[in-house]
């Protein structure tokens, strides 16, 4: 799980912003819904279930969630989708001298099979310049590794702790490590066993969806094939009060008709000969007539896109209540209606899991609702010089009665577009 995440100088974050999943000891309210002590552990600290980010647009608050899918994608794919001399896809903050010519920083610090790891790297468009991974397997500290770059020698130093095993394998792994590639990455890829829960972490518990990556339709029609995920399916979607009586799969041969009319020929051509053969499966949405009770079946171009987008969603949200992963998604409210936003946050805190939730939203009215703690509540600003700072409700001590949601929009706690006076008859 989530505890907590970090980063320096990257888009519109110049200094370090650390968003915060361990609870606050001060508060206690909604304490045995909201939180949980992961794996049981009391030496771990307690997390929250969910967290909310609000800020004005262009505030920061996809950079925080590009930053943490990027730290994903490159501890997955650095050592095997890229090449040698292959730049490093990192954006510094460009608004100062200093910081455009600075290393980008990030750190993780989570929780995987009852240890807890502290994981980041440094970084430029050329290479990553640091990367340490220190876990604490008895409670101690323990530094696996430290790479750091050595400008002088034009080469990476590595400092190897005697917890970290592996004796000579450790020269093979780190001569292996291109200097666009990550050194977890490298050694998972060699057969490193040690550091395969962190890696894991990562690959089989973080799920991270921006503007880029949305929800995966394909993946629900997939568990649609299975009756009792069918079944599921059906359940969470009734429980929006879409009042479905079931999904059927239809599947249909691929034809070029499916295909967009001002697609370019040749990849029209290449997406034909890849799709010769194969099928496509898609669901029918069935409902009952109101008079009769007979069962009526709608394509899914005849629902609303709310309930598509509740479809594409409903897939991905049992996976992740089922496995217990890292849900972040950026503008949640954008793909599914803030009510249904509110009953998913209820089902994630009654749930009994140990899954977790971040996510952006204009949505105030979750603030109104007594859903969340005082610490399950971010706010992201820009200051005078357009560096974004994040920052949680908690910072303002507001009183257990007090009016959050009002407090908002009134500009008490920040976070809030500043609008210009607009003069609409001027040139």
């Amino acid at each position: 799980m989530l505890i907590e995440f970090s980063v320096t100088n990257y888009r519109s974050i110049l200094e370090r912003q650390t968003l915060n999943m361990a609870a606050s000891s001060y508060f206690k309210e909604l304490e045995s819904l909201n939180t949980f002590v992961p794996d049981q552990d009391d030496s771990l600290p307690r997390l929250l279930r969910s967290t909310v980010l609000y800020g004005p647009n262009a505030s920061g608050k996809s950079t925080l969630i590009q930053a943490l899918r990027f730290v994903e994608d490159q501890v997955l794919h650095s050592q095997k989708e890229s090449q040698a001399g292959d730049a490093i896809d990192v954006v510094p903050f460009k608004l100062t001298a200093s910081s455009r010519a600075a290393d980008s920083e990030f750190e993780v610090t989570f929780v995987e099979q009852g240890v807890r790891y502290e994981y980041g790297f440094c970084c430029n468009r050329e290479r990553f310049t640091e990367e340490w991974l220190i876990a604490y397997p008895l409670g101690r500290a323990q530094k696996w590794f430290h790479r750091v770059f050595d400008a002088e020698a034009g080469k990476d130093a590595y400092k190897f702790s005697t917890s970290f095993l592996g004796g000579r394998q450790r020269q093979i792994w780190d001569a292996q490590t291109r200097p666009n590639a990550l050194f977890l990455s490298t050694a998972i890829q060699l057969n490193n066993e040690q550091l395969r829960p962190a890696f894991d972490w990562f690959k089989s518990r973080l799920r991270v969806f921006d503007s880029e990556r949305g929800f995966n339709h394909a993946y629900t029609v997939q568990r649609c094939l299975n009756e009792e995920d069918r079944k599921r399916v059906v359940e969470f979607m009734n429980s929006a009060d879409l009042s479905i009586e079931d999904i059927q799969l239809k599947e249909t041969a691929f034809s070029a008709d499916t295909l967009p009319k001002d697609i370019p020929a040749t990849i029209r051509n290449e997406i034909l000969k890849d799709m010769a053969g194969r099928k496509l499966v898609e669901p029918r949405f069935v409902h009952k007539d109101i008079h009769t009770a007979e069962t009526v079946e709608f394509n899914e171009s005849e629902e609303s896109d709310g309930t598509r987008a509740l479809f594409a969603f409903a897939g991905q949200w049992l996976d992740v209540i089922e496995n217990e992963r890292v849900l972040v998604v950026d503008e949640l409210d954008t793909s599914l209606h803030p009510l249904l936003v509110h009953h998913l946050v209820k089902r994630l805190h009654h749930a009994g899991t140990q899954a977790q939730l971040i996510f952006t939203t204009h949505d105030t009215t979750l603030l109104s609702q007594k859903l969340l703690r005082r610490d399950q509540v971010w706010f992201m600003e820009k200051d005078d010089k357009s560096a974004t700072h994040l920052y949680p409700l908690s910072d303002f001590s507001p009183r257990d009665n007090e009016a959050i949601e009002r407090g908002y929009l009134n500009g008490r706690y920040g976070g809030i577009p500043f609008l210009k006076e607009l003069d609409f008859y001027g040139v």
